[in-house]
């Protein structure tokens, strides 16, 4: 008996350090391929918390002023206000003029630049008739941007244009894909973690989904197995959806038209980035075929358009997307 009870434990003990050698070993080639644990944005020195836990909407802003350092030696401070509505500042115009709302991703809102130097806030400026709502909230994608519109008509009337800005990344954020869920649990101290998302059902109507959140391994933070996991997972969970997430994203877009036009206001589609592939001739015939207008001002990759160590639009590229969208709009009479 004893002498089982020995060969049980030496097998145990064999078999525990044969997984610890093996689990080092692939460490060290995950390491050295460039893998690494999971990490986080360190926002300690030059970013306040901006964003709160919300159930229906994955996040929301905080409401207030928020002051930012210079993200590079160059750069200069940044300030962010968020108004009681949750909309960022826009110099005031009288509440009973028809409003035009802005709804989309941190471009649109303006992340990085301060309050007088975001395109919703320059064209507030040119259309002196209108009162100028900027709506939009960093790292939300279309289905976030059509919850929030929901909420905004619930709140606001005489919304006479709505118009949505948009960049191709707004796909795999409406479908909740892995990869954009470990991004967001890299800047999950802006106070951004939970995920709304969409999926289609078999007749190709939009299913709603409320907030996902990163799977999350032991040791995610300390091993890069654990991490590479955790990967693996999210992306297995969001395949089937990732694979129609373009199907996805323009059934939101079609549902914001739908509900603009129920509210007696008319959509505008803000194409702000080029897509580089066939998914523009699939944009194209959906927008032509459903009677959605829309609009291209394409941002430059140039660096002398972007924030100086962050990388997102500077005031000087938005200064030149407020100018392409008064003309475009202008020349094609949306406005």
């Amino acid at each position: 008996m004893n002498i089982q009870i020995k060969t049980v434990l030496k097998n145990i003990v064999l078999v525990f350090f044969s997984l610890c050698f093996a689990i080092f070993f692939i460490e060290v080639i995950l390491r050295i391929t460039g893998s690494t644990p999971k990490k986080y944005l360190d926002i300690s020195k030059n970013e306040p918390v901006t964003n709160e836990k919300n159930e229906t909407l994955g996040w929301s802003p905080i409401i207030g002023i928020h002051n930012f350092k210079p993200w590079a030696e160059n750069g200069k401070n940044t300030v962010l206000t968020f108004n009681n509505d949750t909309s960022r500042f826009i110099s005031d115009q009288k509440e009973n003029l028809e409003k035009i709302v802005f709804v989309g991703g941190s471009i649109t809102n303006g992340w990085a630049v301060s309050d007088n130097e975001t395109f919703p806030y320059l064209l507030q400026k040119k259309y002196k008739n209108f009162k100028v709502y900027n709506f939009a909230v960093g790292g939300y994608g279309g289905y976030q941007s059509l919850l929030n519109l929901e909420k905004i008509y619930k709140k606001k009337e005489n919304i006479k244009f709505v118009i949505y800005g948009f960049i191709p990344h707004h796909e795999v954020r409406n479908v909740a894909a892995g990869s954009w869920l470990y991004l967001l649990n890299y800047v999950s101290k802006r106070g951004v973690v939970n995920l709304p998302y969409a999926s289609l059902d078999k007749n190709g109507k939009l299913v709603h989904h409320a907030p996902d959140k990163l799977i999350k391994m032991p040791l995610s933070e300390k091993l890069a197995i654990s991490a590479k996991i955790e990967k693996k997972i999210m992306k297995l969970k969001s395949f089937k959806r990732e694979k129609r997430q373009t199907e996805i994203s323009l059934a939101i877009i079609n549902e914001m038209n739908v509900l603009s036009k129920e509210n007696n206001s008319k959509f505008i589609l803000l194409i702000l980035k080029d897509f580089g592939d066939r998914r523009k001739k699939a944009y194209n015939e959906f927008l032509k075929k459903n009677d959605i207008h829309n609009i291209n001002c394409f941002l430059s990759s140039d660096k002398k358009y972007q924030v100086p160590g962050e990388g997102h639009p500077n005031e000087i590229s938005h200064q030149l997307i407020s100018e392409c969208v008064f003309k475009k709009l202008k020349n094609q009479n949306l406005m």
